[in-house]
């Protein structure tokens, strides 16, 4: 459901949705599980967003995963093996200090076997006055072109990083709500509002899937 606006400005906003892989929890070596991903854009270009969900750590895995191997072929002595272990959840716990300074990681917390639970929040703007712009602290980096016109993107929009090498099975629902007056011009969402106000939906399972795409105009201001 496309909803034009009165007045728009010339700028179109191409936004490819996967905020997770953007945080500080989630970047480098953490992979992706099951999550939910909450985005309302304003028409003033502003937005907000809520993510919920596990991610595995990739590094622990292989380690605690080798560690096991280690174990049931004998290669190394139990207390060895689970020194190993240790030195794994080590790392996570290092990792999971440093994401908690982050004020957006409203929680998160080891649940075993190198995985998290994690639940973060935010807020960002996709407003122009920058050729290129990528603060480090916002979800979202966006294009001027010579048009006026704006692409939009998500840092490290990648699907289930590591996710085959480490057999985990990605399920991701990402669902974004726009305000009145923002004009869809084109989208890829498995579900679109049925009413004024609904969000559009994409449900992500694996790296072969087109990444969730929306093209918008803001009204202008």
């Amino acid at each position: 459901m496309s909803r034009p606006g009165t007045h728009t400005t010339p700028r179109l906003l191409l936004l490819g949705l996967l905020v997770l892989l953007v945080l500080p929890l989630l970047q480098g070596c953490w992979t992706l599980e099951s999550y939910v991903v909450r985005v309302r854009i304003a028409a003033d270009g502003s937005y907000t967003y809520f993510v919920d969900g596990s991610a595995a750590h990739a590094e622990t895995v292989y380690a605690v995963r080798r560690a096991d191997y280690e174990a049931r072929t004998g290669k190394l002595k139990p207390e060895d093996v689970q020194k190993m272990k240790d030195a794994a959840e080590a790392t996570l716990s290092k990792d999971l200090e440093a994401a908690r300074k982050d004020p957006r990681v409203q929680n998160v917390k080891a649940v075993g076997g190198g995985r998290v639970r994690f639940t973060i929040a935010g807020k960002g703007s996709i407003g122009g006055g920058a050729v290129i712009f990528q603060e480090r602290e916002v979800p979202l980096a966006y294009a001027q072109g010579p048009d006026g016109s704006l692409s939009i993107w998500l840092k490290d929009a990648v699907v289930g990083r590591n996710a085959e090498a480490l057999g985990i099975h990605v399920d991701g629902d990402v669902s974004i709500k726009l305000a009145e007056g923002i004009q869809v011009l084109s989208h890829n969402a498995w579900k679109t509002p049925a009413v004024p106000g609904g969000a559009y939906r994409w449900r992500v399972e694996n790296l072969s899937q087109p990444p969730p795409r929306l093209v918008i105009r803001l009204p202008k201001q």
